[in-house]
């Protein structure tokens, strides 16, 4: 009797959830096209009222009854921006959709000139393929789908399919890691590039982000012949407690995005600013904060939500008008359209006074019309810049007006070598951000008034000395640094002046570390050392690599209480790793990246791989692969308790660096990042790595040794 009671129940449920209303809407439309309601369970007249969320913030209203025809009935979209559809059921039912406005024409000539490669495979109809790389801003959106749209109707060509290829999370290298399977193994015509918000706030050099940018783009035109579109970062509209300021990574997020356009330039590959295509202006930040928020949803699930309606939300992965508006900035560019010139133009050059660093600026009207307002400049994430200017301006059409910005905590060139101005200013082009009450942010770049400067160079040394290179205004001279004798590790400043009448000081760091050493043979991995007496040690622990990304940071009362020795055996299969640790490091955890590729290739953008660990009881490790990797079949690890440590043995698979054998260079390029957990707080040890784990351009070197006999050399960084 009770299983019939159920079975009743059950199909009375059913039968009231078959019966309840419902409706569904294709999320876009164009907006001179109707968007269709399918409706269920209705089939009188439903009576709706409709709202819209354009970018500028709440658009036009409306109300109405609707006709139900075969379950459905059609709306004309009010405006472009998200339509909030209510429809009078019992219970209500909302739909929302997105109205785009048509595109405009294309140019033929315009698109060939973007798209070199393949511009005439989009114009005349054939098959056209897209790869969009970035981070989570492009993966919680779908500015791809709307670039689709765009591109079918201005083109009319209706084969056009662009694949997300992309990574929460991750910087620009994830792209770099997995460009075999996302552009060899689909060859598009086109690749879209955005990166930079997690680059940023993980400390990546901005060199090294360009690094990366140019490697995608270059290996998109040789390997598969394809033309690449690059993509601004967008702006960082994370907000203060009263969720109207924006943050102050907004700066080195137009840092960033200033630094692509040489590059676009240098690479011929149009530019796509989508920063400023999502940048709604503002006479102040507070108010910039606030214009931003129809841009914004209010979780990153809910594109079709936004921030206006309830004050709260995602300041940082746009909603779907933002995402609108990265997709028209990308179709202007790839098709060629004009982009307006802001109505001002700076330019400025820093020297050094007996003050300390100055910058120089000269605003310009670039307009037709005469202009009044204020200049405001912004606060950057780490350290300061300053003004005396009164920030009014009133300048006629061409006419300019000087003033300076000092960076107070930049007093002699030493500086330069030490956080923040070993990021904003060393690498040759200082930049700060300037707020205009018209609501225009710029960044502005204030380069010392003589190019030059030492370097960047990765080098691997034998002996003692290093050639290091200056580039100056009369061309490349050559300076010899001496090496201590004996010393595993070290960092020298590089000095120098560039001729010329201005106080332009050239500086540098010298940052090199012995090789590590691998010998032929295997282990048994059992935590116990018993066949590493006749390896090479190499230190990691040593005062020197305790950093994380602004530099220096050593939390341990001594270097014993986390101190560590490595050493390494080329065996048949993998890798093994043996280490002599001192101290309490059962909180600790790690993480070994790995680069096997040529010599001559390490350090610089490329495929790399990584295994994570942490030290349970009894012996065990818990290890794991990074994503890039396809197995860790056989990774394995253990270690023995000593009376000062332990000691710790790894097995890391050739087949994880999707490798057979030891790389046939004698080679291996090796990371290690050692995070101990003391009571001091957190340490970063790294070996060969400078503050972020996860670049390219730092890799140390394990060298397999034939002769003992002979020194390790010296992998060797100008930085």
């Amino acid at each position: 009797m009770r299983s019939i009671t159920i079975l009743l129940l059950t199909l009375l449920v059913l039968r009231v959830a078959l019966a309840a209303p419902g409706a569904t809407v294709d999320k876009y439309v164009f907006t001179d096209a109707q968007a269709t309601i399918r409706v269920t369970g209705a089939t009188a007249p439903v009576p709706y009222t409709l709202r819209t969320i354009t970018a500028a913030g709440w658009g036009p209203t409306a109300q109405g009854t609707a006709a139900v025809a075969d379950g459905a009935f059609t709306l004309a979209p009010l405006c472009e921006g998200i339509h909030i559809v209510t429809l009078g059921l019992n219970p209500p039912v909302e739909v929302r959709f997105l109205a785009l406005n048509p595109p405009p024409k294309v140019r033929r000539a315009a698109v060939l000139r973007a798209l070199p490669r393949n511009g005439k495979k989009l114009l005349a109809g054939q098959p056209f393929l897209g790869v969009a790389m970035g981070d989570s801003v492009t993966n919680t959106g779908d500015y791809v789908g709307m670039l689709t749209l765009l591109l079918e109707r201005a083109t009319g060509n209706h084969s056009i399919k662009i694949l997300n290829r992309s990574y929460p999370g991750r910087s620009v290298d994830a792209s770099v890691r997995f460009f075999p399977e996302d552009v060899l193994a689909t060859k598009p015509d086109v690749g879209f590039l955005m990166y930079g918000l997690n680059d940023l706030h993980a400390g990546c050099a901005l060199d090294g982000y360009l690094d990366q940018y140019r490697w995608i783009t270059q290996h998109l035109a040789t390997d598969v012949g394809a033309d690449t579109v690059l993509l601004t970062p967008t702006p960082d509209a994370s907000m203060d407690d009263k969720f109207v300021a924006y943050s102050p990574y907004l700066t080195d997020t137009l840092r960033f995005a200033d630094a692509l356009v040489p590059l676009a330039k240098e690479l011929k590959a149009p530019l796509a600013d989508t920063f400023h295509a999502l940048w709604m202006g503002g006479a102040s930040l507070d108010e910039a904060g606030h214009r931003q928020w129809p841009l914004h949803p209010l979780g990153y699930a809910s594109q079709f939500s936004s921030i206006i309606e309830t004050g709260h939300g995602d300041g940082i992965h746009p909603n779907v008008l933002g995402h609108l508006a990265i997709a028209r900035a990308v179709f202007a560019a790839m098709t060629g359209q004009p982009v307006p010139a802001p109505p001002l133009a700076f330019t400025a050059t820093s020297v050094f006074t007996p003050a300390g660093l100055e910058s120089t600026v000269t605003v310009r009207n670039a307009s037709k019309a005469a202009r009044t307002g204020t200049l405001t400049l912004l606060p950057l994430p780490d350290g300061r810049v300053t003004t005396d200017f009164h920030g009014l301006y009133a300048l006629i059409p061409g006419a300019t007006q000087s003033f300076t910005v000092r960076w107070p905590d930049v007093k002699s060139p030493d500086d330069l070598l030490t956080y923040p101005a070993n990021s904003y200013i060393a690498p040759g082009r200082p930049t700060f951000a300037v707020l205009d009450t018209s609501g225009e942010i710029y960044a502005v770049p204030a380069p010392f008034p003589v190019a030059g400067g030492y370097r960047r160079e990765r080098q691997l040394v034998t002996g003692n000395t290093v050639a290091v290179t200056l580039d100056g205004p009369l061309g490349p001279t050559t300076q010899t640094v001496t090496l201590p004798k004996e010393s595993e590790m070290g960092r020298l400043p590089l000095k120098s002046a560039l001729p010329g009448k201005y106080s332009v000081p050239a500086v540098a760091e010298l940052v090199y570390l012995r090789s590590a050493g691998a010998l032929r043979g295997n282990a048994t991995v059992d935590g116990k050392l018993d066949e590493w007496d006749a390896h090479t040690w190499s230190t990691l622990g040593d005062p020197l690599q305790a950093r994380w990304t602004q530099g220096p940071a050593d939390n341990r009362a001594t270097p014993a209480e986390c101190m560590q020795h490595w050493a390494f055996k080329a065996g048949d299969t993998g890798l093994y790793c043996a280490v002599k640790i001192t101290g309490a490091v059962d909180k600790d955890v790690f993480t070994l990246f790995f680069d096997p590729r040529d010599p001559a290739e390490l350090g610089t953008p490329g495929r790399y791989y990584w295994v994570s660990g942490n030290l349970e009881k009894d012996g065990k490790v818990k290890l794991s692969r990074g994503e890039t990797s396809k197995t860790d079949a056989g990774l394995t690890g253990a270690w023995a308790p000593t009376a000062d440590g332990m000691t710790l043995e790894l097995f890391i698979p050739y087949a994880l660096m999707e490798r057979v054998a030891w790389p046939a260079g004698g080679q291996l390029g090796l990371s290690i990042w050692w995070r101990h957990n003391g009571p001091g707080g957190a340490t970063h040890l790294q070996w060969a790595e400078d503050g972020h784990p996860w670049n390219t351009r730092w890799y140390g070197v394990v060298c397999l040794q034939t002769d003992k006999t002979q020194p390790l050399p010296y992998r060797v960084r100008i930085k």
